[in-house]
């Protein structure tokens, strides 16, 4: 059962944006939530576009840095290696700038490194390889802010280093020949320091664009236009996948860049992808369906970060860069393969960790978990995130051998607004290594100091969150009649979309409805179905609800005959254009 926090709002402030903005009551009040409150702002967030708010290249700290010295090196032929993280955001990253290497008739190669041999992040022994290979140039995505150490080889064996990277800056700076991030010191300090390591590259991409055709502040070329259609669609992949906040520009590049990841405008790889995530540009009930966050975010990005969690994120690369339609489709099959592998190893996982919380914690008073097992280190970090929402709390997972002979590596996920780089931070004197930001983090520690660790991070976060905070909130928008959720006020709803961090997708509460026809669903009946009835007008008002992975609601529900309150967010149904619920939690109406 999770704490529901119905947030207050002021009626009288919600009604005078509408008034001001020319728009309804339910977006007003919506808005209002989201702490926007003027005109102005208002028109920005429900218009966010590119062309006025993704800002230029050249005010991002180091871009320019970056894209004269990777601009020098293609027209002097020098052999670029374009260095990702094997996650999506890498990946997305590695492509866009590899695009614009080879378009500009550059010598690019990639590498992304074994999620599970090598680790996060650049590592001297492969800037070695690189070097040795010929490598003259390297350039990270989504990495490289914290490689104090990797820099120093790169130095020594002759190579440029250009790091490009979002993650939380430390308290050392590589000494690399250019970085570009949005926290660097700067004359004017960057206004959004919210973009992912896709966003930055794609800001990197577009300043040699410039470059290559008549200098810094100017248009690219009809060509390099083309291509950066693409490329923002990368970026808005890269951006929801790594949930990073969906407002300013990120929402303008998110809700400009989704339409770029249909097949209409897809590389080949990609749409061999989008048909096995059965994605479809019209719904069963005709209507167009164009692409969501939600989709990119649960259908297309999983499949990406399968690879790279089993180590082939170079086949996600490929995916993406090839041209070859038959080749391209292989590795579509082979990337719905490892999908499913890790699918089955995350079950796995997750129900030895629940075991683990079972029998060695008190899952309620615990301030947080960390947990150690023989696990696969490319799965942790899921199950992290699943038991951090199930438990309201941070976790660590860790993945040991079996031996115990090498370093435990291990994923955290933090919840609510909690910093889990502080934390981690401050139990340092225990790791190896750690990095990422304040809602992700990865460690490498001695397995002999597992338990030293984890009796400084809980005792840190105990210090912080309280134990009412340990429960799982839902955050409520409002309470509404289900009569209120009509087709034309659910779209008015979604169009607060692109929904993600930090523009969460709307809850609302009804009071007061029975249920009827509870069904399980789905091929393997995993998931719940219902109809929902709350009396007003004539005949009162019935609506289907759903909730995915819940069919233990079924028995639940199924002998329910009394007043219940749903907690729900709206959508339109898919199969037949009818404003549904998905129901998020349920509670005993007391009051009848």
């Amino acid at each position: 059962m999770k704490r529901w926090i119905v947030d207050r709002y002021d009626v009288e402030a919600a009604r005078s944006l509408a008034s001001r903005a020319k728009i309804s009551d339910l977006t007003a009040f919506l808005l209002i939530k989201r702490g926007i409150s003027e005109k102005e702002t208002a028109e920005a967030f429900l218009n966010a576009n590119l062309n006025e708010h993704l800002r230029k290249p050249e005010s991002l700290p180091g871009c320019v840095a970056v894209a004269e010295k990777l601009y020098k090196a293609i027209k002097n032929q020098q052999k670029i290696v374009i260095y990702g993280d094997y996650d999506v955001d890498g990946i997305t990253g590695t492509v866009i700038l590899y695009h614009t290497v080879k378009d500009l008739g550059g010598n690019a190669d990639y590498y992304v490194p074994s999620r599970l041999d090598e680790g996060y992040g650049l590592n001297s022994e492969a800037v070695r390889k690189l070097a040795a290979g010929g490598a003259s140039v390297i350039v990270t995505v989504d990495c490289g802010i914290g490689s104090v150490a990797e820099a120093e080889t790169a130095k020594e064996y002759g190579v440029e280093l250009l790091i490009t990277d979002h993650h939380t800056l430390g308290n050392q700076l590589p000494d690399a020949a250019a970085i570009c991030h949005a926290d660097l010191p700067a004359a004017e300090k960057y206004p959004f320091p919210h973009l992912c390591g896709a966003a930055v590259a794609l800001k990197v991409s577009w300043a040699v664009g410039q470059l290559a055709n008549n200098g810094l502040g100017q248009p690219v070329s009809s060509r390099f236009r083309e291509r950066l259609k693409e490329m923002l669609g990368l970026a808005a992949l890269g951006t929801v996948a790594d949930f990073v906040p969906l407002r300013d520009e990120n929402r303008a590049l998110v809700r400009g860049g989704l339409p770029f990841l249909a097949p209409k405008f897809a590389s080949g790889g990609l749409k061999n992808l989008l048909e096995k995530a059965h994605y479809s540009s019209s719904n069963k009930s005709g209507t167009k369906n164009p692409m969501s966050a939600e989709f990119a975010a649960f259908q297309i990005a999983p499949r990406i970060n399968a690879v790279g969690r089993l180590g082939q994120a170079g086949l996600a690369v490929e995916l993406l860069l090839s041209s070859d339609n038959n080749r391209t489709k292989q590795i579509a099959e082979d990337i719905e393969v490892y999908n499913e592998e890790r699918k089955r190893i995350e079950k796995e996982i997750y129900k030895e960790a629940e075991k683990q919380i079972e029998e060695r914690f008190e899952p309620q008073s615990a301030p947080a978990f960390v947990l150690a097992g023989d696990w696969h280190r490319g799965v942790i970090g899921i199950v992290a995130g699943r038991l951090a929402d199930k438990y309201h709390r941070p976790v660590i997972l860790l993945g040991r051998d079996k031996m115990g002979l090498n370093p435990a590596v291990g994923s955290a996920r933090s919840v609510a607004d909690f910093n889990l780089y502080a934390a981690i931070e401050a139990c340092g004197e225990y790791l190896i290594r750690f990095g990422g930001h304040a809602g992700a983090a990865g460690v490498t520690l001695a397995v002999e100091n597992i338990d030293a660790f984890r009796s400084a991070f809980c005792r840190y976060v105990a210090e912080r969150i309280t134990p009412e905070e340990r429960i799982a909130e839902l955050h409520i928008e409002g309470v509404f009649p289900l009569g209120a959720f009509t087709v034309q006020t659910v779209r008015e709803i979604l169009s607060l979309a692109p929904f993600g961090c930090e523009n969460p997708s709307p809850i609302f509460v009804a009071e007061g409805v029975t249920v009827q026809n509870v069904r399980p669903m789905g091929r393997d009946g995993s998931h719940f179905s219902a109809d929902f009835f709350q009396s007003g007008g004539q005949h009162g008002i019935v609506i289907r609800g759903i909730a995915f992975n819940r069919r233990d609601w079924v028995e639940l529900m199924q002998p329910y005959d009394t007043p219940m309150d749903i907690a729900f967010k709206a959508r339109i149904s898919d199969y037949s254009g009818k404003a549904e619920l998905d129901i998020l939690d349920w509670r005993r109406n007391d009051n009848g």
